[in-house]
């Protein structure tokens, strides 16, 4: 018997459809899985399985204190969660039933994927050989053909060892590091859980980072010069393209400058005024290619406006409905053996898209298929099952749409237009104009995404000319234009930013590294990590505007670059692939991120902090916040949050303030209100070392 494992039951159900169709035999539901003749499908609900926490570790880390971090387990040791036992132990049941002979790992074509079965089946301690579908899409016809291309689990070890090690780092960082600026911030007077995480926290950083430029812009305003030609075909419209005369950021900033030109340009003799280059290039450009997640979510969010969590959503929905493949693909080319199915795709696609596919052509094959760039997922597409409009949303078909019109988009020409670049100099004075034009000449693919506001066949016009050429001056405008400050961060633009994160790394090194990676976070994880920074409160969303909240600034002032800077995150990120790949040793990622943790914890217990609240009270001592108390016999003190460490962290309360008065004496101490047999008096702290003391005096000590 064969044991299918899905990785949720909607997947399994669709399994088991397609079974029940090729063998002819009716599927018998059971608790927690069906039978199918020699088959059995059952199902888990993502991971069953997480790892210890540190409490569940040793009890000593239940009370958060500096002196038990870092928290380094010497194994990392997984449990069933609380929801998943009764499922789990149906799994292992029927593992072990000696009529099973094959498990059949079939979690997502992923990284994730990969992992929660294989943890499940570690679990169990399973000694059956185990093979591996792939399944792309959840129609009948994809898992028909996974079914016949089932491959041996074992060629995805180091897939697994990546998840693995994904998995234990992300545990190092996001358990010592969020119970360690917890501690650092509840001595600042904040009393909520600082979540620190691998990826999480410098995607908070980016926004910070955002905000700190936009408030830091210093507008500049600058000038620009337009000058019209007259040529014997035509008018040839131009800009002043002299960089010598505008600053290291390319602005001209004396208005002067350009008024002096446009005088001289008056009475230029036209002799003087001649083409000096004048080039028409044709240029193709390729169709568009099919959806990766991401890209459909940065799109989807500029078109219109959902969240990169809303958008994965509904690629969700549309995949277990069967209308679109497998949706957290990081990839966006196609396999060639699919090509196949294009005549049913597109023949179902005429049902919404009449007109636009009637243009279609099976004889183009555009870049797009291309099996060397396929590796455990392809891009989103629609299935061969005609999608049924009347059960989907307006949101659903809109998505729907968008991975339609890119399907179609591959079997439309190639857009070519002429680009035409034109450079005008005027002799005697050196002054230099260039000009460029695109006449199109064929629309191709474009066709598809072409705004009502787009001209038909051309932009910027350029009359039909030559170098050599001469021209006479017309008129001249100089405009001013104001620079404007970045744009602060949307959810898509943001997931944008995590995506190609090389964009927001300084050192060349490691920016021509990120290059070529897939930025931090995974297509499954990026939305969810935003909407999470959004919930906890460090980042608000106001008019489609992300902005850093007061507590995401200030961590960002305090955590260490390692921490808040993407370079290290994202080459941790390429790190994993290596570990997929085969080309770098788990042990080595894992030495590093114990190091780092180290290192960070260090850092961490060096930090003297101010108040995170400006009008509370910071501790003379340690600079942490003092909070005020009330004792058993109903007097109130102020205590510093840094009682770990702060032996002397206790001031008297005076009109509900605390009393800092340092010693005249010693001046390093502070007095302290105590109680004699006498009544109160104040002595130095920093007794017997100082032995000063003053008498009380309407709560204060009496110095004179």
């Amino acid at each position: 018997m064969k044991l299918f494992i899905a990785e949720k039951p909607s997947m399994a159900k669709e399994i088991a459809n397609v079974v029940s169709e090729i063998s002819n035999v009716k599927i018998k539901k059971n608790n927690g899985y069906f039978t199918i003749g020699d088959n059995i499908i059952t199902w888990q609900f993502g991971h069953l399985l997480e790892l210890k926490s540190p409490e569940q570790i040793d009890e000593i880390y239940k009370q958060w204190n500096f002196n038990t971090l870092p928290i380094i387990p010497k194994t990392f040791e997984k449990i069933i969660k609380k929801n998943c036992i009764e499922q789990f132990n149906i799994i292992k049941s029927l593992v072990s039933n000696n009529k099973v002979s094959t498990i059949i790992h079939a979690g997502d074509p992923d990284r994730e994927g990969e992992l929660l079965i294989r943890e499940t089946l570690y679990k169990i301690k399973n000694q059956k050989p185990v093979k591996r579908i792939l399944l792309n899409a959840l129609d009948s016809k994809s898992i028909k053909l996974a079914l016949t291309n089932l491959k041996d689990d074992a060629i995805f070890d180091n897939l697994y060892k990546s998840a693995e090690a994904r998995c234990e780092a992300d545990w190092l960082i996001g358990m010592n590091l969020s119970r360690a600026y917890t501690l650092l911030m509840n001595r600042a007077g904040y009393d909520k859980v600082i979540n620190i995480g691998r990826v999480m926290t410098p995607t908070m950083c980016l926004v910070v980072n955002r905000e700190h430029d936009i408030n830091a812009f210093t507008p500049t305003t600058h000038y620009k010069l337009e000058v019209d030609f007259q040529h014997q075909n035509g008018l040839l419209k131009t800009k002043l393209n002299n960089n010598d005369l505008a600053n290291d950021k390319g602005y001209i900033l004396d208005k002067q400058i350009l008024i002096n030109i446009q005088n001289n340009l008056i009475n230029t003799n036209p002799e003087n005024i001649l083409i000096s280059k004048y080039d028409v290039v044709l240029k193709k450009e390729r169709q568009k290619l099919p959806y990766s997640l991401s890209k459909l979510q940065i799109e989807a969010g500029k078109k219109y406006g959902y969240s990169p969590q809303k958008v994965l959503d509904i690629c969700q929905e549309l995949y277990e409905k069967k209308f679109t493949t497998y949706p957290r693909s990081d990839c966006d080319y196609l396999p060639q053996n699919q090509f196949d199915n294009a005549y049913i795709i597109l023949e179902n696609l005429k049902n919404e898209f009449p007109t636009l596919v009637k243009e279609c052509s099976l004889d183009i094959k555009s870049p797009a298929w291309n099996d060397k760039k396929i590796t455990a997922h392809h891009a989103i597409i629609p299935t061969t099952l005609k999608v049924n409009k009347s059960i989907l949303s307006k949101e659903c078909f809109n998505i729907y749409t968008m991975i339609a019109l890119s399907y179609i988009a591959q079997f439309y020409p190639v857009h070519t237009y002429n680009q035409t670049n034109i450079e005008v100099k005027i002799l005697d004075k050196n002054y230099v104009f260039t000009a460029t034009g695109k006449t199109i000449l064929d629309i191709g693919w474009r066709k598809l995404y072409k705004s009502s506001s787009d001209d038909n066949n051309k932009e910027n016009l350029i009359p039909n000319c030559k170098e050599g050429d001469n021209l006479i001056y017309l008129a001249s405008n100089i405009t001013e234009n104001i620079t404007k400050p970045p744009k602060r961060f949307t959810t898509s633009t943001l997931l944008e930013a995590m995506k190609n994160i090389n964009k927001y790394v300084v050192n060349p090194k490691y920016k021509n590294l990120l290059k070529t990676t897939c930025g931090i976070g995974t297509e499954a994880t990026r939305a969810g990590i935003i909407d999470k920074l959004i919930d906890k409160g460090f980042l608000e969303l106001n008019k489609n505007n992300l902005y850093p909240t007061k507590i995401s600034i200030y961590l960002n002032n305090i955590l260490p670059k390692e921490i808040k800077e993407p370079d290290l995150t994202a080459i941790w990120e390429d790190w994993l692939t290596q570990i997929n790949e085969g080309t770098l040793d788990v042990n080595k990622f894992n030495h590093n991120q114990i190091a780092l943790i180290k290192n960070a914890i260090d850092f961490t217990k060096t930090l003297k902090i101010k108040s995170f609240n400006e009008s509370s009270y910071s501790c003379p001592y340690c600079n942490s916040s003092l909070r005020l108390i009330t004792l058993k016999d109903k007097s109130k003190v102020w205590i510093c949050l840094n009682k770990d460490n702060c032996k002397k962290g206790f001031f008297s309360n005076l009109n509900n303030k605390p009393v800092l008065i340092s010693c005249p004496n010693c001046k390093t101490g502070y007095l302290k209100k105590r109680k004699g047999s006498k009544g109160y008096f104040w002595s130095c702290d920093n007794y017997p070392t100082c032995k000063t003391t003053f008498s009380d005096k309407n709560g204060k000590p009496a110095i004179k």
